[in-house]
């Protein structure tokens, strides 16, 4: 993605232009995916992908087939990557660790043990679907979070352990069943730690205390605040913006509960409308604007709540609860895009078979459904859906309402009966390269863009009037730009940089070609909004 980018700020007296023109963003972003879910905890990014694979594929970078059993994605941050795995120690005990790769070459650096592992990787069963060779490889169930130079990671028995991310060694760990009385729940701990602003964010799920929603500090593993009574599910909370307010939500049990990030205070709490958690809810919500979209499994549905903030009070618009089993997603955590939600959904008896759907996030209505995925993951990449299917394919597609509409696919894993496994995972993102995980290893592909165009830069503005601004661009080394270049340029504004990008509104003002190569456009202004940011991006 080439950008530019500028921010307006009033004075309160009239409208004054003061502009930052900051340096141009390279053609290909260098985005970490630091935690599950992300550099933004809803599964998108704005890196840049190539969508025109090689028939034979992406190039592949690096396997390690090494990094046997479970569910757990890969996290990527400065240069290295990081995953669970089960393995047998020295002294044949079945174990979870922590592993830190170099993210170039695949590399194991170290591994770091964090618990015992509970579950049979060599357990076979079908779970009714009929094909075993599939259903292998069972293990750890969460994600590694990175903040700086430390890695966190939470076990099936609920041990955190924070590890220094060079070397793997032991910073500080917290035992949470014996130092909080924690509790897990059926098929043990999935919920990753989600990190924020050096914060660790965790339902403790303990019967003894009466605050279960805790964050512990990541410099040391101190308790900085707990919060509220609610049981655990296996979903990862997130932290999100809704109303101009920072905010870590919580789907526990009984609904979603959203809380101050820095101190726990209690903000809002939304009941689900299909009833109490009992069996299993592993799909994480997700935000969009000031809309938040859940989906639970077992014949329960999905549900869109519209958070409102007036005055100080929070209030609350169930806009549907939808039942049909399009809207049921045991874990595989949705995405949405411009107003769209795109899921897999399934359960059970719908191994392999499972449907990716698109839904009109404000509606609930289903716009199309495209069976045999499985119940595997996808992420957003720059406006492209990534899908890893449960039988080892990542399938590139677009965010496209009105039509599946596939732009490449490649088996990045081959599972059969003398090699059984699965994909219960979503892919991770990082710099142009796509990095898959499944009960039988791990591989990285390269999928970056080349481009030689310049990127673009922004120039100093002007007000026509007092409400209408003038913005131009051109490109960072001064060539002109081509007409050509205009229909894939987009330029989004927002009041917030604590926003994620792919919530900012596009401008819809007609882009036009100056004389001397700038493109122009204007935007509305009203009067004493305050400061906003422009973004000028061109997907590739």
């Amino acid at each position: 993605m080439a950008g530019a980018f500028a921010s307006r700020a009033e004075d309160g007296r009239k409208a004054a232009a003061v502009f930052l023109t900051l340096t141009c963003q390279a053609i290909a972003l260098a985005t970490d995916w630091p935690q599950y879910r992300g550099p933004t905890l809803d599964g998108i990014t704005p890196d840049p992908i190539s969508v025109n694979w090689p028939s034979n594929g992406p190039s592949v970078v690096w396997t390690n087939m090494t990094l046997t059993n479970g569910f757990s994605t890969f996290a990527v941050s400065q240069g290295r990557a990081f995953v669970l795995i089960s393995r047998k120690d020295a002294g044949g005990n079945l174990l979870e660790y922590c592993v830190g790769l170099d993210a170039a070459t695949g590399a194991s650096l170290w591994a770091t043990p964090i618990g015992a592992e509970l579950w049979d990787p060599d357990f076979t069963g079908d779970g009714g679907a009929g094909t075993a060779p599939y259903y292998k490889g069972d293990g750890p169930r969460t994600t590694p979070s990175v903040s700086g130079s430390r890695v966190v990671s939470m076990s099936e028995q609920l041990n955190l352990v924070c590890m220094n991310a060079v070397n793997g060694s032991v910073v500080w760990s917290n035992n949470l069943f014996s130092a909080f009385g924690a509790s897990s729940i059926a098929w043990d701990n999935a919920a990753s730690p989600c990190v924020d602003n050096d914060l660790v964010f965790v339902n403790l799920n303990s019967s003894t205390n009466n605050q279960t929603l805790v964050a512990f500090r990541m410099a040391d593993g101190s308790l900085a605040w707990s919060s509220q009574f609610e049981r655990v599910t296996h979903t990862t909370p997130i932290v999100a913006t809704i109303q101009g307010v920072r905010q870590v939500i919580f789907a526990t049990q009984t609904g979603l509960v959203s809380l101050n990030p820095t101190t726990g205070a209690l903000l809002w709490k939304y009941n689900y409308p299909f009833g109490q958690i009992y069996t299993s809810m592993g799909a994480s919500p997700i935000v969009y604007s000031n809309i938040v979209y859940c989906s639970a499994a077992y014949f329960k549905g999905a549900a869109a709540v519209q958070v409102g903030l007036n005055n100080g009070a929070w209030s609350l618009t169930q806009l549907y609860y939808k039942t049909a089993a399009n809207y049921r997603s045991i874990w595989m955590s949705p995405v949405c895009y411009q107003g769209y939600v795109y899921s897999l959904s399934g359960e059970n008896s719908t191994y392999l078979t499972a449907p990716l759907n698109c839904i009109e996030l404000t509606t609930g209505e289903l716009k199309w459904t495209t069976d045999n995925f499985g119940m595997g993951g996808l992420i957003l990449v720059n406006t492209n859906l990534l899908i890893l299917t449960e039988d080892g394919q990542l399938i590139l597609a677009d965010p496209n309402p009105n039509a599946y509409t596939e732009r490449a696919r490649y088996r990045a894993f081959q599972f059969s009966a003398s090699t059984p496994g699965k994909c219960w995972i979503s892919p991770a993102y990082s710099n142009g390269r796509i990095y898959a995980h499944s009960t039988i290893g791990g591989i990285c592909l390269d999928v970056s863009v080349a481009s030689v165009l310049s990127p673009l830069k922004f120039f100093p503005p002007r007000f026509l009037n007092s409400t209408t601004l003038e913005l131009l661009f051109g490109t960072a080394d001064g060539t002109p730009l081509d007409s050509s270049r205009l229909p894939g340029i987009e330029v989004r504004a927002t009041n917030s940089l604590s926003e994620p990008f792919s919530t900012w509104p596009r401008l819809t003002s007609p882009l036009e070609l100056t004389t001397d190569g700038l493109a122009r456009l204007t935007n509305t202004i009203t009067p004493g909004e305050g400061r906003r940011f422009y973004r000028a991006v061109e997907p590739r």
